[in-house]
């Protein structure tokens, strides 16, 4: 393969650095803390909505201890694991060979800092100064997304990457975020794969394309389906981004509904104007990054994460010359954060210069964050309303995403809206709730 992979040769040079430096960068601790975060009030509902309500605001932050004094940050959402394994290890060998991603995080962060450099030169050669940025949240109604439109413009964003599915009609979600967006500012819509199939897809996004404000599209059927992604791209305007080599639907009873086509048909067969590449470990996305570009398809990266998280993209995403796409943390999602990275300036965030990540660490707030109680969700009920009175009542979020995914209910319907109700201890909640954890509960006539 050719190209200019700079990647593995900015690591060598740095490691030569480092063979003549002085140093001790031997991990002398791990500090594995249990954060207990909230959303934002307005995203809350949402946010607990999603496949992030299993972590339940639960934030891991890893403080890397070196030998030499120099401490170093990382994070991951859910609870901490037990990363004791790792104490004794050389850390700058570890920025490659430990592929555990929050505390690879902090060793950037500990080695840029111990060799007074920032995080992206142990990265790869920089391509950009600026990198950018999207905000981002999951499904909200109307005028909820409208009012988030209004809010992420304000901050200096310029592109929101927002979740589209079945239980909202996303013609009605667009028209109200065209009336507020300035000039300049795009959505790009995820559907990860519900609107299942051509015949589906086809007359929604067909509609969709019409609004200036719509950026593109991603994922918009089970990726397994190469032959409709042809036949989509082929009938839009607006580009197409899927997630590189793999699928990209919330099914989780079975795995073998959408393993999705592996990078080399995605490109091959042209089935994709642009990736969605994963964080974690660094090399695996440089390694993606690297395909990217001989195949000059843009992309972005995108992760869930803190402000310490959005740092270590907009690093990572410097080096590669094909993140032209705008990345994301989802850190917007926070009511307060323990890292604050700055707002991005007409929708680019600047590479941070100091050493490590560049992000400062305020450990009053993770004392405080450290002793919050956990957040707790009790049981609900959605309930998917259709304009002629037709309801489908959930207990659970996969069991919609799953009813919907196979067809069981329609989607989409022009119209159509999610109501929550939360348990207010009355026995035809418990009745519902029971009736409805067996199977979804269809009312209507």
């Amino acid at each position: 393969m050719s190209g200019d992979l700079t990647a593995p040769s900015a690591f060598a040079w740095v490691s030569g650095i480092y063979d003549y430096l002085e140093h001790d960068m031997i991990i002398k601790e791990i500090a594995e803390i249990q954060l207990n975060m909230r959303y934002k009030p307005e995203l809350a509902a949402c946010v607990q909505r999603s496949g992030l309500r299993a972590s339940l605001g639960r934030v891991a932050l890893y403080r890397v201890e070196l030998d030499n004094g120099v401490v170093g940050y990382g994070d991951g959402t859910g609870v901490p694991d037990d990363v004791s394994a790792f104490v004794g290890r050389d850390a700058f060998i570890g920025l490659r060979q430990i592929a555990h991603g929050g505390v690879q995080m902090a060793l950037y962060d500990a080695v840029g800092k111990a060799l007074g450099v920032p995080a992206h030169q142990l990265m790869g050669k920089q391509v950009r100064d600026r990198v950018p940025f999207a905000y981002w949240s999951c499904c909200l109604s109307p005028e909820e997304w409208a009012r988030q439109v209004e809010q992420a413009a304000a901050l200096g964003y310029r592109v929101y990457k927002f979740k589209c599915r079945p239980w909202w009609d996303p013609i009605e979600q667009i028209e109200a975020v065209a009336k507020v967006a300035p000039p300049g500012f795009t959505c790009w819509l995820d559907f990860n794969g519900h609107l299942r199939e051509v015949r589906q897809a086809l007359p929604v996004l067909r509609e969709l394309d019409r609004y200036d404000c719509v950026g593109g599209f991603e994922s918009p059927m089970p990726q397994r389906d190469g032959e409709g992604y042809r036949q989509l791209r082929a009938k839009l305007d607006k580009p197409i981004a899927a997630h590189y080599g793999g699928g990209c639907c919330h099914v989780r009873s079975d795995p073998t509904f959408d393993r999705g086509v592996s990078a080399v048909d995605q490109i091959a067969r042209g089935l994709c104007d642009g990736f969605v590449l994963g964080g974690g470990h660094v090399q695996g996305v440089l390694d993606r990054a690297a395909v990217a570009q001989e195949a000059k398809l843009p992309f972005w990266i995108q992760v869930v994460g803190t402000g310490l998280r959005a740092a270590w993209v907009v690093h990572l995403a410097s080096v590669c010359r094909q993140a032209t796409l705008s990345s994301l943390a989802a850190h917007n999602i926070w009511d307060r954060d323990f890292a604050l990275s700055p707002s991005p300036v007409a929708g680019f965030a600047a590479v941070p210069e100091g050493p490590g990540l560049g992000v400062e660490v305020d450990e009053a707030m993770v004392a405080e964050l450290g002793q919050a109680e956990p957040l707790e969700i009790g049981r609900e009920i959605t309930t998917v309303v259709h304009p002629d009175g037709v309801k489908w009542h959930f207990a659970s979020e996969q069991q919609r995403h799953e009813t919907f995914y196979f067809g069981s209910a329609p989607g989409f319907v022009r119209g159509v809206r999610l109501e929550t109700r939360a348990d207010d201890g009355s026995a035809d909640f418990d009745d519902l709730f029971r009736r409805g954890k067996e199977a979804p509960v269809l009312e209507g006539k």
